[in-house]
């Protein structure tokens, strides 16, 4: 009797000894294989979200943009650029030709002058550049008052003048001489008259 129960309860802790190692099996053999699903459900969910967040934003990137319209449908007038217009000159203004006046200035005498004698009947008068003048008209005459008659007149473009021999002094004569400038528009005044003797039937130059 003492042996059967003996062996009835060696019998009874074995079988509980392999239930809890049974058990423990069972749990071991159950966490790696809880693992490995993890391991291959996570990849699959992050392959599978991946290429949608790609594949999402390519599309946000490549997809034109659409006006939304108005919800009361009119539409907004489109935008003006105001610019501002190019620096120009300003047209050229031409002016009217200048009104051509005569000289208001007279020439002062160089030459002969002070009453003094010359050497030639056909003396060179000399004088000077008047402002606006194109052209001079000399005068002289052996009378004071350059009375008609009694006096020569000569035109000339230039500052001096070569008495010719169809214009020749009379020898021994106390002449007094002027003269003005001119141009298109008339004469100036004349210049303050200068004396000269002329001499004793001698000829040449001065």
């Amino acid at each position: 009797m003492a042996d059967k129960k003996t062996r009835t309860r060696s019998k009874s802790k074995t079988t509980k000894s392999k239930g809890v190692v049974g058990l423990l099996k069972k749990i071991v053999q159950r966490k790696p294989q809880a693992v490995e699903a993890k391991a291959k459900t996570a990849p699959r969910k992050t392959r599978a979200v991946e290429p949608k967040a790609a594949k999402t934003l390519a599309s946000k990137q490549a997809a034109p943009k659409i006006p939304v319209p108005p919800p009361n449908g009119k539409r907004k007038p489109p935008s003006i650029t105001i610019t501002r217009p190019e620096v120009t000159r300003p047209p050229l203004v031409i002016l009217p030709p200048r009104k051509v006046e005569a000289p208001i200035g007279a020439p002062s005498i160089l030459l002969p002058k002070g009453g003094q004698p010359i050497t030639s009947l056909t003396p060179i008068f000399r004088w000077m550049y008047v402002g606006g003048a194109t052209r001079y008209e000399i005068e002289w005459s052996h009378d004071a008052h350059f009375g008609r008659g009694h006096s020569t007149t000569v035109i000339s473009e230039q500052t001096l003048i070569n008495v010719d021999s169809s214009h020749a002094l009379k020898p021994g004569t106390l002449y007094q001489w002027r003269v003005r400038g001119g141009n298109d528009a008339g004469w100036g005044p004349w210049s303050g008259a200068e004396s000269f003797r002329s001499p004793e039937n001698v000829t040449g130059d001065r």
